[in-house]
């Protein structure tokens, strides 16, 4: 399958969310954090499913933790390996749309309901890379960065950032 449709992409990468992540992704979570993946709330696998197969392997991985009225994004992790299993075409679709790491973060940032915002702690350079590719911006307070998913006014975005600052490093 070669394409010249930039959305072509689509058809074989997939983001889902699932109530458990650890079969899917655990190991993948591991190979970067060096622990468990996290038993809380809310997973997002990206698939990626080549033409002729019936299921997929899952590429990256990325939660969302529901915090008050907010999320926060963290455990953002990339199978780098699996990009050289792409076809030529799909891994310059897949560069132009900024990466497997933000692919799957914009996508969890669309299935998170009526959320003002996602912060996210990043303090690695390529996370951050990934992060701000998605949307995220600074908030002022070192490793604090912010998805703001609908208009608000800067005092009520004020209070949300100091919402999280009192939550700490998450």
């Amino acid at each position: 399958m070669e394409s010249n449709d930039p959305g072509a992409w689509r058809q074989l990468l997939r983001t889902e969310e699932v109530a458990d992540a650890s079969d899917e992704a655990g190991e993948l979570f591991r190979r970067s954090f060096g622990h468990d993946i996290p038993d809380y709330p809310r997973h997002f696998v990206l698939r990626y499913t080549p033409p002729g197969k019936a299921t997929g392997r899952v590429v990256a991985y990325v939660h969302q933790l529901p915090y008050r009225e907010v999320f926060l994004c963290g455990g953002m992790c990339v199978d780098e390996r699996s990009y050289r299993t792409l076809p030529h075409w799909l891994y310059r679709q897949v560069r132009d749309e900024g990466g497997l790491a933000t692919i799957v973060t914009r996508d969890s940032m669309g299935l998170l309901g009526d959320s003002p915002a996602s912060f996210g702690h990043v303090g690695e350079p390529r996370a951050r890379a990934a992060d701000l590719r998605t949307g995220f911006v600074d908030t002022g307070h070192e490793h604090l960065m912010v998805y703001w998913r609908k208009p608000l006014d800067e005092r009520e975005k004020r209070r949300l950032i100091d919402l999280v600052v009192a939550h700490g490093p998450f």
